[in-house]
């Protein structure tokens, strides 16, 4: 596996062992440089099929074409079976600036997984509920090996690797939901999370060797201003732990996606909500950024 080191990447850090793999329109695709992706020979359907096939090294897999990276166009790296699962309140800087008690471990809430869309594809403003849409930055965990009641320490066994995602949010109709910070009516806090285009993924998915115990930056930018700006180390539960707790109340399967949860700086907290022509980045280092703008 080739050993990459990111552009600004702090001197005095040692490299890490990575690679990303992307969904695109001519199948999937390896980044074996900065400029141009190899278009793999394999029969998998996505991503984390082939990272499940333990007969296959990704790696080193066949390669049937080569096409720049510009030129590529590149969907959401899922699985069209797969489940998509939010985790809330799981940095601090964020349970503080939303007034949020604390939680004792993750929970996950299992969404519809049609609100997927391709790493640079428009985030539609809903009709019903256009001027409340917010955006979250966050990072998320595929999964390779499928798995419940996953014990401690085990989670990053049943990791293929990570993307970045944004979990955007109708406001308006997430809150209705909510009385006094409880929840009241679930489906309504669902179907705010889960208007089409609102889960940006991509632009990759990284798997890497000594990933889970690196830190990762995470920036979001509003027009190329900044809005959040934090590193995983604020997590309570790190990636792995998020896996192995959401697996005590749901059984996960290879290719099901988990967003982790955000850090602060939303627009909930000072009414920054997105306007049509808006651009929103999420940036995640070593895995890539998503782009979408808002229509």
């Amino acid at each position: 596996m080739a050993v990459l080191t990111p552009p600004g990447d702090p001197v005095g850090r040692s490299p890490v062992s990575t690679m990303r793999l992307y969904q695109t329109s001519q199948g999937i695709a390896r980044a074996d440089d900065d400029d141009e992706l190899a278009v793999l020979d394999v029969p998998h359907p996505d991503i984390s099929a082939l990272l499940s096939d333990t007969d296959v090294d990704a790696a080193h897999a066949p390669i049937r074409a080569r096409l720049s990276k510009s030129d590529a166009v590149l969907l959401a790296p899922n699985s069209p079976a797969a489940k998509l699962i939010l985790v809330g309140a799981n940095y601090r800087s964020h349970i503080k600036e939303a007034g949020l008690q604390t939680p004792t471990r993750a929970m996950g809430l299992p969404v519809p997984a049609a609100a997927i869309c391709a790493p640079f594809a428009s985030i539609t403003l809903p009709a019903e509920a256009p001027t409340m849409v917010d955006y979250e930055g966050e990072i998320a965990v595929v999964i390779g090996r499928a798995g419940r009641d996953i014990p401690a320490g085990s989670g990053w066994d049943h990791i293929a690797g990570l993307c970045v995602a944004n979990d955007v949010s109708a406001r308006d109709v997430q809150l209705a939901g909510m009385q006094n910070g409880r929840v009241t009516d679930i489906e309504k806090i669902i179907r705010g999370k889960t208007f089409p285009s609102f889960k940006p993924i991509g632009p990759c998915i990284l798997t890497a060797d000594d990933i889970r115990d690196r830190p990762l930056t995470l920036t979001t930018r509003v027009n190329g201003s900044q809005r959040q700006h934090a590193d995983t180390s604020e997590m309570l539960f790190d990636f792995g732990q998020v896996v192995e707790q959401i697996s005590a109340t749901i059984d996960l399967t290879c290719g099901d996606i988990i967003l982790t949860g955000t850090p602060s700086g939303v627009g909930l907290a000072d009414n920054r909500y997105l306007r049509a022509g808006d651009v929103v980045e999420v940036d995640v280092d070593l895995i890539g950024t998503l782009c979408n703008k808002v229509c």
